[in-house]
């Protein structure tokens, strides 16, 4: 798209990437359940993902059918009987900057078992990676990006999304569509770790999760609650940070561990 560019007092004619915002309707049992602002990629797994992610399925296997057209997702539950009443009051719109809790509570999570332990150097290769996929964040700086890998920091899925939520959605669609044992795995992610994301998380099994950015307090708290480690602010050496009008480089790698610390090898 074209632009005009300030730089040094200047303004000069320039192209800039602009990143896509499509509006995209789930409809649960022929009602209308919600409509998302998302990148237009990965429409099924973004879609199984939301699902389970707000409790309207526990397993794949209780789908029987999902048809996408034209920015639609038509879902068929095999047990239709199974949301009648919690569709009811929960069409609303998800917008870009996170999601909505639909009825899902904290109250029913697990608590998560796994013995995955995760290398501290693979965490921050495993947030490289992320970066150096994700082509549509390094081009416009307008997206969000999550990755989930094996225990031994091997990629399974790496995908972008104009939501942090979305980007989730369609990490937890992947690994649901592919049966992924997700309690060998961690996440990594672009997004800020609130309470409705790392409910999701824990939905999925995930133990780990590491974030560039910042972790609230709810967040932490439903962390500790289902047994995940949480980790904010990865940094590894040489790590581009945009700030106000400046770029800063990371000149020593660093992490937070705020719980669950004994799953990071720090050898």
């Amino acid at each position: 798209m074209d632009c005009r560019k300030l730089a040094d007092g200047r303004l000069s004619p320039a192209k800039t990437g602009v990143v896509i915002e499509q509006g995209f309707s789930i409809y649960l049992n022929n009602n209308l359940l919600a409509t998302a602002s998302i990148t237009p990629t990965m429409e099924k797994e973004f879609v199984v993902g939301y699902l389970f992610g707000q409790g309207f399925i526990n397993t794949i296997d209780e789908l029987d059918s999902i048809n996408i057209k034209n920015n639609t997702a038509q879902v068929i539950l095999k047990d239709e009987r199974r949301t009648l009443t919690d569709t009811s009051s929960t069409n609303y719109r998800i917008v870009s900057g996170g999601g909505r809790s639909a009825y899902f509570e904290d109250t029913g999570l697990r608590k998560i078992k796994s013995n995955s332990v995760i290398r501290k150097q693979d965490i921050y290769n495993a947030m490289n990676a992320l970066f150096k996929s994700a082509g549509l964040y390094g081009e416009t700086e307008g997206v969000h990006a999550a990755g989930l890998f094996s225990a031994k920091a091997d990629p399974i899925c790496m995908v972008e999304d104009i939501g942090r939520h979305n980007s989730l959605d369609k990490v937890a669609g992947y690994a649901l569509l592919n049966k992924i044992d997700c309690s060998k795995t961690f996440l990594v992610s672009t997004g800020r770790m609130a309470s409705e994301m790392v409910t999701k998380i824990c939905r999925c099994g995930i133990p780990v999760v590491a974030t560039k950015t910042a972790v609230t307090d709810k967040g932490l708290a439903i962390g500790k609650k289902c047994g995940i480690t949480v980790i904010g602010f990865v940094r590894d050496k040489g790590t581009k940070i945009n700030t106000d009008m400046d770029v800063r480089v990371i000149e020593a790698a660093s992490m937070k561990i705020y719980s669950g610390a004994a799953r990071v090898l720090c050898d």
